[in-house]
């Protein structure tokens, strides 16, 4: 039976929603195309109607349309500010919720070294994620773009600190002491001169 363009691309949405949910959960290398499939209550063999393989579903997910990241659910308040808005992005992005519900979250930290060993369509969807938060944090607080691509590093590597330690009480005090760090950067009218020679260090790793 053939199904019009309008269900094939609601199946297509499910099967992306479901990708989103495991892959953040198991990992993407160890879950499989059946397992996406289960998730999203259809059979694993109407997987290659709508995606060529299983690394295009994972480019797919991680498109922004598609991944909808939480800076992208924050709510819009019309008497909101720029700087209220990232302070409220900050604080949503950097907690224990978003630290404790992987699958519910920013798929960037739970795949980044996923994502680092993938090919280039991969590659393309994550660092379209990453321009668009720094994209959306420059146009808020100002400043250089260099200055939001490092608030979004720390915000990606601070959650997988933290979620990755035993401790809970550690992972706490490292997301706290992101939001303190990125929210003294933001203080900052201005950007640190940046010195003309940077030292050469040895690498070591």
């Amino acid at each position: 039976m053939r199904y019009g363009a309008g269900r094939k691309e609601e199946t297509r949405a499910r099967i992306l929603k479901a990708a989103g949910r495991v892959f953040r959960r198991h990992g993407y290398h160890a879950s499989g195309v059946d397992k996406v499939m289960e998730e999203a209550g259809l059979t694993a063999g109407g997987f290659y109607a709508h995606f060529a393989s299983k690394e295009a579903l994972f480019a797919a997910m991680l498109a922004p349309t598609a991944a909808d990241p939480p800076a992208a659910r924050q709510p819009d308040r019309s008497d909101a500010t720029d700087r209220e808005w990232v302070e409220a992005f900050l604080e949503s992005y950097l907690s224990a919720s978003h630290r404790d519900k992987p699958e519910d979250g920013c798929p960037l930290p739970a795949l980044v070294s996923e994502i680092a060993r993938a090919g280039g369509p991969v590659k393309a969807s994550f660092q379209e994620i990453v321009r668009g938060l720094a994209a959306r944090i420059e146009r808020s607080a100002g400043g250089s773009e260099d200055r939001a691509l490092a608030i979004v590093a720390l915000c990606v590597g601070g959650l997988g600190v933290a979620r990755s330690v035993q401790d809970e009480a550690l992972g706490e005090r490292i997301l706290s002491a992101c939001r303190d760090l990125a929210e003294r950067s933001l203080a900052d009218t201005d950007d640190p001169p940046q010195p003309a020679n940077r030292r050469k260090t040895k690498d070591v790793f």
